[in-house]
């Protein structure tokens, strides 16, 4: 009877342990999560993307998800984190113009440090979308 009774417990504290921690999991991806209308084609990573609405996601740890519009997606590793050097609230999306290409460089989460996802040798223009600086 002892041992019956434990098992229960024990089952109900699992369950209970489990379902808190979908709900935090759940509230911390929907803070991650950001769409943006990117008016030119770009790449990421190694994929090219036209112009369109796209979803960031962010994960504490890295990477950095891109969804296309037509759901195709791409994995981007951090190289490293960056200061917020302002208090701008919208999200901001760095692209390095290289040779007449946009290369997604840095994402940056409304109130959060943007994260390097691409370090470009040489010299090089920035085009940004969003944030309080949009420019292309």
């Amino acid at each position: 009877m002892k041992r019956g009774m434990f098992v229960t417990v024990a089952a109900l504290v699992v369950a209970f342990a489990l379902s808190g921690a979908t709900a935090y999991a759940q509230v911390m991806s929907a803070d991650r999560r950001v769409n943006a209308k990117i008016d030119f084609a770009f790449t990421a990573g190694d994929k090219e993307f036209g112009p369109g609405s796209y979803g960031f996601e962010v994960s504490p740890a890295g990477p950095v998800v891109v969804t296309a519009p037509d759901g195709a997606r791409v994995l981007l590793p951090v190289i490293t984190t960056l200061g917020r050097h302002d208090k701008d609230p919208d999200p901001e999306f760095v692209f390095d113009k290289i040779g007449g290409k946009f290369l997604l460089s840095e994402v940056w989460m409304p109130g959060k440090d943007g994260l390097l996802l691409l370090a470009s040798k040489g010299s090089h223009e920035h085009g940004v979308v969003g944030g309080s600086n949009p420019r292309r």
